[in-house]
């Protein structure tokens, strides 16, 4: 994977440490800081990438859909990293509303929801 159009190092890439089945980097780049996920039942890495105040500001998370053991139950996973001092993220999916502990700037959710959340909201 080369620097791409984010300038991204991957000297500097550190792991986000979540107990999830797969692997999540954050890497910063030229303004930038950037999500990179590897996971098992998907081929290839998965990149989310936001201006490095934006994401400081308000979060930036990536998510995975999958189905558990090849049952037609939707798997949602989310990793995210967000500002210093925050409590919590708020994710707004539909008509539903979790609250996820942020620990060390860093937050983490596994549910069944079947979309992507419509929108963050870091306290």
């Amino acid at each position: 994977m080369g620097n791409g159009r984010f300038g991204v190092n991957w000297d500097l890439a550190q792991r986000i440490p979540v107990d999830f089945s797969g692997a999540y980097w954050l890497v910063p780049g030229r303004g930038y800081l950037c999500i990179v996920s590897q996971i098992p039942t998907t081929p290839g890495a998965g990149t989310a990438c936001n201006e490095t105040w934006r994401a400081r500001r308000e979060g930036l998370a990536t998510i995975s859909f999958s189905t558990e053991n090849g049952t037609t139950h939707p798997l949602r996973e989310m990793v995210g990293v967000t500002r210093d001092g925050a409590r919590s993220v708020l994710v707004y999916t539909g008509s539903t509303v979790e609250r996820i502990p942020v620990v060390d700037g860093i937050f983490a959710l596994r549910d069944s929801a079947p979309a992507p959340p419509d929108r963050l909201a870091v306290r």
